[in-house]
């Protein structure tokens, strides 16, 4: 019976220590996929810019400036819930992508990470914002097609940075 039971702690100790090894690469293969998606986006504004400036639609590039890049993928991400009502309290299960339409962000809802290790310093959940880029030469406020120069199109992380470069909390 002692042996069992030595073997028991034994066997018990081990995993411990797999898990306490293993659990942190399940939350930097969250942070990963993030930046993944975060990638796709980057793209698919980019060639979503590319394409209007080719019909000879450059003017509506404007039109992307705080929309919702998701919209733009043939196939969204299986935990992309879609965008929230303005009136909506109650925010959406974690690890999912949501839209807020009010204020333009593209948000992904950080869960409790799995690492033992894990700060008591909660982490601030990764957004996103669409911005056209462009050197306003009329000093007007919005592009003009012919007097301003388009620099591009650009998915700005607005927080969450720290998560995101994997630096973690102090």
């Amino acid at each position: 019976m002692l042996e069992l039971v030595v073997v028991i702690a034994i066997i018990g100790i081990l995993i411990t220590a797999a898990l306490d090894r293993l659990l942190p690469y399940i939350d930097e293969a969250e942070r990963v996929s993030v930046l993944r998606v975060e990638g796709q986006l980057r793209s698919t504004l980019m060639m979503e810019a590319a394409e209007r400036i080719v019909r000879g639609e450059a003017a509506s590039i404007t039109q992307l400036d705080g929309s919702n890049p998701f919209n733009l993928l043939a196939e969204p991400p299986k935990n992309y819930i879609g965008e929230l009502a303005p009136a909506q309290s109650m925010l959406p299960e974690a690890r999912h992508w949501y839209f807020e339409a009010e204020a333009g962000h593209l948000v992904y809802r950080l869960g409790e990470p799995y690492s033992l290790r894990a700060s008591d310093v909660p982490l601030e959940d990764p957004a996103f914002v669409v911005r056209v880029a462009f050197a306003d030469n009329d000093r007007n406020g919005s592009f003009d097609v012919n007097g301003d120069e388009l620099y591009g199109v650009h998915l700005e992380r607005v927080s969450g940075m720290p998560w995101l470069d994997g630096v973690a909390p102090d």
